[in-house]
This record gives structure tokens, sequence and C-alpha cells, in this order.
């Protein structure tokens, strides 16, 4: 090719180059990046795995849970959860533990594996510690929200147990004694002997000590933090002398003292206590010198199938309940403060909040154990008033 020629070709491609830019346009340019900065980041380990959990989650659709946490628990967690993901949460309600162990049991004889999620007290959870029943947890958590232990009370995740194998992701300050207004006189009660006084006799009602709940925590705690075990059993034996009566209903135990039926409820549920407080109920709470404890609540504990039903639809329900936004929607409906410790506490009754005037006294696994034991004695010891009547 002559240098003409060349020159030629040159200024044809120069003049398709303009007209394929336009007037005034430049062929665009990949920019420079800015001065220091980095390159923008790949989505990281824990991201992709959420985001894979999400879609096989979305596909198993449900997440199965066996608990007995209140109604208003279990719609709030439902509609939250299902707007959150998409994803429907199926609660089989049951009222103690037993139940709920003995349920399991006959699924797993049959070959059944229909539940995910076990929710209960810490007497409850730990019955399912059984093999093939509960399985660990930490190997399910994958958000860094609910890894972050500065997010957690007492800096640590809330595991109940040294195995891992429950959670106790409410603190529920239970108060042991209430009365009705217009039956009991304000500071006529200061402490748990004072139940003794002959004038109470016929006119108090008490959670069922013979199996898991409130009642049965109250004796351990005599007698383990305040006195030793036969000054607890002797206490008790007092009550039995003053005709107290025991309920396994929860919510009617509250009702019939709020109603004037007892002048005296002994270890109240306390969700059934907020509700009626919350309708101005002639209830109020006697503050024991000696202190309460301070436990993981019916609607607190929770523990993990070994062989979950949906194992990725749960495995996301898991990280949603122990989010911020989980655990605010849990600590709302259940009325009690979370141990995630950033959530708010906006709308708690104040006597559900610790306070500086109040001692107490913390759940711990040896203490769960014992407590766990105690239904036991405290029904020999009834056995024993009523062959002596």
């Amino acid at each position: 090719m002559n240098r003409l020629s060349w020159s030629m070709g040159f200024l044809i491609v120069a003049a398709l180059v303009l007209v394929a830019c336009g007037p005034g346009e430049k062929s665009p340019a990949t920019p420079a990046p800015a001065k220091g900065a980095a390159p923008a980041p790949a989505a990281t380990g824990w991201q992709q795995k959420w985001d894979a959990l999400l879609a096989t989650g979305k596909k198993e659709g449900t997440v199965s849970v066996y608990a007995n946490w209140d109604p208003s628990i279990r719609m709030a967690l439902t509609q939250a959860f299902k707007a959150k993901h998409g994803i429907d949460v199926e609660f089989t309600p049951y009222s103690r533990g037993p139940e709920l162990l003995a349920k399991v049991n006959m699924e797993q004889r049959a070959g059944l594996y229909l539940v995910d999620f076990f929710g209960g007290g810490s007497t409850t959870m730990f019955s399912l510690r059984e093999p093939g029943i509960s399985g660990p947890i930490e190997p399910l958590l994958v958000l860094p929200e609910v890894l972050d232990t500065k997010a957690w009370l007492d800096g640590r995740l809330p595991f109940l147990d040294k195995d891992k194998k429950a959670l106790s992701m409410i603190y529920s300050i239970q108060h042991r004694i209430i009365y009705n207004t217009g039956m009991i006189t304000k500071g006529e009660i200061t402490g748990y002997k004072d139940l003794l006084n002959p004038k109470y006799k016929g006119k108090m009602v008490m959670d069922d000590p013979t199996t898991s709940g409130g009642g049965v925590t109250l004796i351990t705690c005599l007698a383990e933090h305040i006195w030793n075990l036969e000054e607890a059993k002797e206490f008790f034996r007092g009550l039995l002398r003053q005709d107290v009566v025991f309920l396994q209903d929860r919510r009617l135990q509250v009702e019939s003292v709020a109603r004037g039926k007892y002048a005296i409820g002994i270890s109240p549920n306390s969700a059934a206590l907020s509700e009626f407080i919350e309708l101005k109920a002639p209830i109020e709470i006697a503050f024991p010198k000696e202190g309460v404890t301070v436990t993981t609540g019916a609607a607190s504990g929770l523990s993990v199938a070994a062989r979950m039903a949906h194992p990725n639809a749960g495995q996301v329900f898991l990280n949603w309940l122990l989010s911020k936004e989980g655990q605010t929607t849990l600590s709302k409906a259940a009325a009690n403060p979370s141990r995630r410790i950033d959530t708010p506490t906006e709308g708690i009754i104040s006597i559900f909040l610790p306070r500086p005037d109040l001692k107490l006294y913390w759940d711990s696994e040896d203490f769960i154990l014992k407590n766990g034991e105690m239904p036991k004695t405290a029904k020999q010891l009834i056995d024993e008033h009523s062959a002596r009547k």
C-alpha cells in the first residue's frame, strides 16, 4: 500500500469513529479508582452462606416449633419472621415439659422427625438433652451480629449449659409473692416466712411445685441461695399446714388473686402477672428482703432438634431470632428484657427490670439441675402431709 492510500484509510476510520460517538460525546472510559481506595469487596464467606441458606430455606418454606410460649409470643414471632423472610413458623403448643418429652419420644419411636425447635423453661430444656433429641446450637450461628459477644449480657452468648445445647434468650425476674390490695395491706409482707402467719391460712394459692414452674423454683431458690435444704423443706411444710392451694393453670392462679378468691399468690406466672397489671387489676407485688430468682422463664429457653425437619429454614429462623430484630420482637411480646443488651426496654413494665434494692439470684447449670430434682421432694412432702391428716 502506498503512502497516499494509507493516509486515506486512516481518515475514513477516524470519521466512522466520530459518527458512532455522536457530536460532543466521548467514548466511555473506565474511571480510575480514587487515590487510596480499595477495590469493591466480593461477598464475604458468611454473606455467601447466609444467601444460600435463605434460598434453600425459602424452598422448605416452614419452621416447626414445639413450645409452651404464650399465644402473644407465638403470634408476634410468626408474623415478624414471615414479613422478614417469607417463611412460615408453625407452633405446636404444650403445657408442661414432661408432655413435650413424651410427645417427642413417641414420634421418634414411630420414625417421625417433625420438629426443628423446642421452646420452654430451663428445666424443660435440660430434660431434652437426652441422646438424639436436642443438638448443638453454636455451629448453626452465621450472622456476625448474633456471634458478637459484646451484644449479649455478661459478654457471652446466652447458653444455659456447658454443652451449648440450650439457650436462655430472655431473663425473667420471678416475683414470688403477689397479693390482692383489698385484702392485704402494703408492707404487711416483707419476707417469705411472713406467709406462715396463721391469719393467711386458707387464703393462698401457689403454682404446683410437683412439676416444672415457678412453685418448685421458689423451693430450690430457698434451698440453694437463701437458706438450706432442710430450712426450705420446713418452710414448705409450713405452707402445707396453711392449706395452700396448688394450681397448674398459671393464668387462673393470678386471676384468682385479682378477683379476691385468694388473698395471696405464690410464684405467679410472669406473663399472666404482666397481663393483669396492665389491666389495672387490684394486685401488688411484695418484695421479700431475702431476694428473688432470675430465671430463663417459659418464654426464653430454646433448643434445636438433633434431626431438624427443616434444617435450612430452621437455621434462618434461629439466626433471625437471635438478631436485634428478633430479640426485640420476642422481648416485647414476652414483656421481659432480652439478654441481648442492644434491644430496647420501652414498654416493659418496670417490675421486670432490675432494681438496686432487690437482691437477684441468677440461673446456673447447677441450680437448674437441682431444680429438676426438686418436684420429687415437693411431692414427698405433700404425701407426708396428707398421710398425717
